[in-house]
């Protein structure tokens, strides 16, 4: 008989958790190794514009762009420097960050080529290493945009390990920063047949999902489960259990899917983001999660949660 982790194990990846790639890093500080794979004849970039991925729309549905790097040569300087991603299919991948420039679909090399697009406007119909790929470009650009100083001293960072950590220049400093990665619970909260579903501020009014929250330092994720709960809803919960994680590059966090049990069916709303929240019977829920089940049609994990717990397939 399978053990209950070995069963987690083999559930397939949420959205955006599939890249295909061989991340190589025991490589990265190898600057000969990087050089030697940067000048490779069939390395390729994926280029990113201020949150908006390169995405081109095919036959058969949108796709990554993916333009040779000795294409883009020319335009590599101090402000656009190659990321590297990793091997996909032994095919060094790279990404660049073009944000400094007010259209980069001017220049020919990318002209086209496709248009710089939310990945999440292009959702599912992308291909799932696609969508991981693009993920991670999304991610880890967004980490350099927003750590160009130091937070010891002040000073400039410039980047090294192939854009996976960035060193301070101050020689009295020096201090090396590395991507951040913030981790959040995400989670479904039963009490029988009926699941709580909330309403943030600003949201359609027919517009629910299940409770999310940060996970803070000194916190572990079951602990941050209970706490949020009672946070948003005012509802003890017992019986955590983990389903899986997705990483979520809005910015650059990591969402750990749970499962919990309501002690209380009294909801007492005490959060600032919140404007609703409420029972929901299953009943209301089967049809939608029947679709789901049937075609993906959401990113979110927060839909996979609702969908397999309505359908009776929770731990």
């Amino acid at each position: 008989m399978r053990s209950y982790a070995t069963l987690h194990l083999m559930k397939s990846p949420n959205f955006f958790g599939e890249t295909g790639l061989e991340r190589m890093s025991e490589r990265r500080t190898d600057k000969d190794w990087l050089r030697v794979v940067s000048e490779s004849a069939d390395a390729v970039v994926l280029p990113i514009w201020r949150t908006r991925n390169l995405i081109v729309q095919q036959g058969e549905g949108p796709a990554a762009v993916r333009v040779s790097l000795t294409e883009v040569s020319a335009i590599l300087n101090d402000k656009v420097h190659p990321i590297f991603l990793g091997l996909q299919n032994g095919v060094p991948h790279f990404a660049i960050d073009l944000s400094h420039m007010d259209d980069p679909m001017a220049l020919p090399v990318f002209s086209g080529k496709g248009d710089f697009t939310d990945i999440r406007d292009a959702g599912l119909n992308l291909p799932r290493e696609d969508g991981g790929l693009l993920a991670y470009v999304k991610a880890i650009a967004n980490w350099h945009q927003t750590h160009k100083f130091c937070g010891r001293c002040g000073s400039p960072c410039e980047p090294r390990d192939g854009g996976h950590m960035r060193e301070c220049v101050n020689p009295d400093c020096k201090a090396q920063h590395f991507p951040r990665t913030d981790p959040a619970v995400i989670m479904l909260v039963s009490s029988g047949d009926k699941i709580i579903l909330a309403r943030k501020k600003g949201w359609p009014e027919d517009r629910y999902s299940i409770l999310a929250g940060f996970v803070e330092q000194g916190e572990t994720l079951e602990g941050a489960v209970i706490r949020e709960v009672m946070e948003e809803v005012g509802i003890p919960v017992t019986n955590v259990r983990y389903h899986s994680c997705q990483p979520w590059p809005f910015p650059a966090n990591l969402m750990f899917g749970f499962f919990a049990e309501a002690q209380s069916e009294n909801i007492k709303i005490d959060d600032d983001e919140l404007a609703h929240a409420r029972w929901f019977h299953r009943d209301e829920l089967i049809d939608e999660a029947r679709a789901y089940a049937e075609k993906p049609h959401s990113v979110s994990i927060a839909r996979r949660l609702m969908s397999e717990w309505a359908l009776g397939h929770e731990p």
